[in-house]
């Protein structure tokens, strides 16, 4: 008898551990102060030479109106520029006065080429994304009655705009995340192979001859008899 491996499935459990996100919103009151324009028209009263007559009341609207500047910050392309130095050059002639030459004989003065350089200054420019804040105002207005008493001789008209500037304290909602991280395990069953020592038997294969009687028809043969005769020769010679 030997031993061999041999393997077999069993089930084994297998765990890991993850980790989940857990976040939530709050709001936090921050107060900030903003400028507020106010602007408002009121009515005055224009009355005439005539004589005043009886007192008369009534209700007029008046304009209140405040504009609120909104901050915002946006991403645009913006210029941004520096003067480089641009070189130029230029041929120029030069007449050579000094070399001797015929002037009555028509040929021409003789002459030098040269070239000069110049630095000129010039504006290069390229596009950038950059963050700008713009100012973007916003402006509510509302009628408000009141009621004015003015005489019979006198009207009452709308006259110039009055603005001011004020300082409001408001309170703004900034959403706040709050996140934690807990450990979450997480476990499942697998199928694994696992060794294990089995008996074998050892057999080998030997050769065995087995006879058995059959059944046939029969039939006559002859065989030749072959017999064995034995004498004495003494008996012979008497």
């Amino acid at each position: 008898v030997t031993y061999v491996t041999d393997f077999s499935s069993a089930p084994e459990r297998r765990c890991e551990t993850t980790f989940k996100k857990n976040c939530h919103i709050s709001f936090k009151a921050v107060p900030y102060t903003e400028k507020v324009k106010k602007c408002h028209t009121p009515y005055t009263k224009k009355c005439g030479d005539e004589i005043q007559g009886e007192l008369v009341c009534k209700d007029i609207y008046e304009d209140f109106c405040e504009t609120r500047f909104k901050k915002y910050d946006i991403l645009q392309d913006e210029p941004e520029c520096e003067l480089v130095k641009d070189l130029r050059c230029k041929n120029i002639t030069i007449d050579l006065l000094h070399i001797p030459h015929d002037n009555d004989g028509g040929s021409k003065v003789p002459y030098a080429v040269k070239e000069t350089c110049e630095n000129w200054p010039k504006q290069k420019c390229e596009l950038k994304k950059k963050t700008v804040q713009k100012i973007h105002p916003k402006t509510e207005c509302k009628k408000v009655s009141r009621e004015v008493c003015a005489p019979e001789n006198c009207e009452t008209l709308p006259g110039e705009e009055i603005c001011h500037e004020d300082s409001q304290t408001r309170i703004q909602n900034i959403p706040e995340e709050n996140c934690d991280l807990e450990p979450e395990e997480n476990c499942r069953l697998e199928s694994t192979l696992v060794p294990k020592l089995v008996p074998k038997e050892n057999c080998v294969k030997v050769p065995k001859e087995i006879c058995v009687n059959t059944k046939k028809n029969p039939k006559t043969i002859t065989k030749p008899i072959l017999k064995n005769w034995c004498y004495d020769p003494k008996k012979l010679s008497g």
